[in-house]
């Protein structure tokens, strides 16, 4: 069979049609790389989380049933070689919008950390979680009647020291904003005086029991003056031992903790002392996704939901309440927790409350670790 002879291209025209083609895909690739790089730059991590609570409660002017409680949307990404931004915008029930955490944190200076915006105040142990981080669907009394009941939040700057003792001891500093009372608020920092520069001290230590066990001791204070000038301030001790077995550490632990919350106001020589209570809880892991958690805490001289007069008035008391639950979490990203409260109160028309509540929550895209 007659084959015909291979058409010769000269080279030069081959070279010619590799140049062509390169400088048509040339602005392709280009308008590609720099998308990509402008997307990895311009785009922070985001996650959000969902939170619903449903209550059964007898004492408590409100209809059974589930709840929607808020929904945050966490934004981080570097700033430059300097900051990191963070950020937790939350959409309550009722259409408010509130930037509860936007600040910077330094990333380039040895053993010293700055946070710069508006900071969830480094107070005690449980004053440092997000509501849906709670062990416990409802907080503790006295967080509500001291810091707030979801920490001490307010625009400030934080620097923390890493000291150079023999264990982890961290040293933490802050000035913030002076701010009066208000549902988030408790305490009265709303002097307009220019020497009122409300201020936190925190000591944090943390030592190795054995290789399985920690142990996490804290020491808190919080200071400002009040519209009428008085002095108010709140201070507290946290104690902290969390067990994981390093060959099973995500089938079991445990993690016993206690915290002691006091308030005070001065205002001259007149000192008072306006409320004081503490908790101790205990959660095990039973497996990989289950939880289970008891809670025993005593709040004086505090208000809190069912504590209520003959006229429906909210009253000061001394209240105790047990506290026990069970969680499923089939991962970092969701929970299922069902919860069973009693309490007692000195006061009100409501000596006691029961009530059984049940909270989910779930988790989608980044979201920072919570505090440990």
């Amino acid at each position: 069979m007659h084959r015909s002879a291979p058409l010769h291209v000269p080279m030069r025209f081959r070279v010619l049609a590799c140049l062509l083609a390169a400088l048509m895909c040339a602005p392709a690739l280009a308008t590609a790389q720099t998308r990509s790089m402008f997307s990895n730059l311009a785009n922070p991590a985001i996650g959000m989380n969902a939170l619903f609570t449903g209550q059964a409660a007898p004492n408590i002017d409100a209809a059974y049933g589930l709840g929607f409680d808020e929904a945050e949307i966490s934004l981080i990404s570097v700033v430059d070689p300097y900051w990191t931004l963070v950020s937790n915008i939350v959409f309550l029930p009722d259409g408010t919008v509130d930037p509860e955490e936007v600040w910077v944190r330094s990333t380039n200076i040895p053993s010293l950390g700055l946070k710069l915006g508006k900071i969830r105040g480094t107070f005690g142990k449980h004053g440092l979680l997000h509501t849906h981080a709670f062990p416990f669907v409802q907080g503790p009394i006295i967080m509500e009647n001291s810091i707030g009941g979801e920490g001490f939040k307010d625009a400030g700057i934080e620097a923390a020291w890493l000291t150079p003792l023999p264990w982890f001891a961290e040293l933490t500093g802050g000035v913030y904003q002076a701010i009066g009372a208000d549902g988030d608020h408790p305490m009265d920092f709303g002097s307009t005086e220019h020497d009122n520069v409300p201020f936190l001290g925190h000591f944090k230590n943390q030592l190795d029991l054995n290789d399985a066990t920690t142990l996490e001791a804290g020491l808190s204070y919080l200071e400002g003056r009040g519209i009428y000038g008085n002095r108010n301030l709140s201070y507290g001790a946290d104690l902290t031992i969390r067990n994981v077995p390093p060959k099973n550490s995500n089938r079991r632990g445990w993690i016993l903790q206690g915290e002691y919350i006091q308030r005070d106001s001065t205002a001259g020589a007149t000192y008072t002392k306006l409320t004081e209570g503490g908790y101790a809880s205990f959660q095990y892991r039973l497996s990989q996704v289950w939880w289970a958690g008891a809670r025993q805490e005593q709040a004086k001289d505090s208000f809190t939901d069912f504590l209520v007069d003959d006229t429906g008035a909210p009253i000061p008391g001394k209240v105790n309440r047990t506290s026990v639950n069970i969680a499923w979490t089939p991962s970092e990203f969701s929970f299922l927790r069902l919860e069973y409260s009693h309490s007692k109160a000195d006061a009100g028309i409501h000596p006691t409350d029961d009530r059984i509540l049940l909270q989910v929550s779930y988790t989608i895209g980044y979201h920072p670790a919570h505090a440990y």
